[in-house]
């Protein structure tokens, strides 16, 4: 019994982390030239177009893991529609959506039904301060999974112009 759990388990784990995004492309994101702006090349790539770093810091040691495995972008866990998945292998984790319908609606979320608890929703500097220190707009600390960036200061508007964006990469 426990070496059946074992081996079903094994499977589920080299399904999901085939190296591929949930529509079978592979997780390196797209060329840089297929990019309609900076803010889409970082949130799929972890690279900026100037070549400025951009770093996660912190995470969880299974969330570490996660982004070895599937890249270091912000598509590895939030989706290439940026509707949020299932994390692996803490499959019981959802990263929430970063749409522009989820992050910045102007009427409060009810519950937490798009991942993003009870609390206002974003604005750019509410946005920020999740990127940059994990700090939600109630001031409370976002899921220990979620890295905190560093970029320079016009890499995160761009990242965060991308994000109010109402179309993800097609």
């Amino acid at each position: 019994m426990i070496r059946n759990l074992f081996i079903l388990f094994t499977v589920l784990l080299i399904t999901a982390c085939n190296g591929r995004d949930e529509h079978g492309s592979p997780n390196s994101g797209s060329s840089p030239s297929e990019f309609v702006s900076n803010g889409e090349r970082i949130y799929f790539t972890g690279s900026s177009a100037s070549g400025s770093p951009i770093n996660a810091v912190g995470g969880n040691g299974h969330m570490n893991m996660h982004m070895r495995v599937h890249g270091t972008g912000c598509v590895s866990c939030h989706g290439a529609e940026r509707e949020g998945r299932r994390l692996w292998p803490q499959f019981w984790i959802k990263a929430p959506a970063l749409t522009a319908e989820a992050l910045f609606a102007a009427d409060e979320h009810d519950g937490d039904s798009d991942g993003h608890g009870d609390h206002e929703s974003y604005d750019r500097q509410s946005l920020r301060r999740a990127i940059t220190q994990g700090i939600d707009p109630a001031g409370e600390r976002l899921d220990s999974a979620m890295p905190r960036w560093t970029m320079s200061p016009s890499d995160l508007n761009d990242l965060i112009a991308y994000f109010k964006q109402t179309h993800s990469h097609d």
